[in-house]
């Protein structure tokens, strides 16, 4: 017999946290628990301070991956849900039973979880990011800039900083510094580390 999920549900307000609960409390793939090791899920109107709160909270008591069910999705909501550490986001609208025991279990399988809908608009509000607030600072959402990654690719090519200096027309302690900047950003432990981890990462 598949062992069950263990699911802790939180809400600010308790007769939404009670719905949610009731839904889910006659699943056979799910068990209810209080506070242990477990797929949280936050049910909240809206992303705002109490709501990231919360979030913060169901991870300090041990939530492996936390769903939010919200009653307004929209763009400004979604960005602020991905950055308060949420692995899905269900709109309330379409949160059945059978819908959020589909989620739970993508959640517990480490797989994020957003319908199409909500999928497009997150998609479509990154790629405004990278390209209207990004792209023109020289940066990209991986979290280093086009000079950081050139820099990087040509050490990973063998050349020395000097010859790296000359072929990008700076100076040799710009070169250094950008290296450690991103030996620092990242919290690596030297230039040779920086490039393993950015192949690693797929950053060059």
């Amino acid at each position: 017999m598949q062992q069950r999920i263990p699911v802790h549900v939180r809400g600010l307000d308790p007769i939404s946290e009670a719905g949610v609960i009731t839904q889910l409390r006659s699943r056979p793939e799910l068990t209810m628990v209080d506070e242990e090791p477990a797929v949280a899920i936050a049910v909240v109107d809206v992303i705002d301070p109490p709501a990231i709160e919360l979030i913060r909270t169901l991870r300090t008591l041990g939530a492996t991956r936390v769903i939010t069910v919200l009653s307004i999705a929209d763009d400004a909501a979604l960005l602020a849900a991905v950055e308060a550490g949420v692995c899905g986001v269900v709109s309330r609208s379409e949160a059945t039973p059978e819908r959020l025991t589909t989620a739970i279990e993508h959640a517990a399988a480490m797989e994020g979880v957003l319908s199409p809908r909500l999928l497009g608009r997150l998609l479509d509000q990154v790629s405004r990011l990278q390209n209207q607030v990004l792209a023109p600072r020289g940066w990209r959402l991986s979290g280093i800039s086009d000079r950081e990654a050139t820099v990087l690719r040509l050490i990973a090519q063998g050349k020395e900083i000097k010859e790296i200096a000359e072929e990008l027309s700076y100076s040799e302690r710009t070169i250094k510094n950008t290296l450690h900047d991103v030996v620092s950003r990242f919290h690596l432990r030297n230039r040779t580390h920086a490039v393993a981890f950015a192949l690693q990462e797929g950053l060059i």
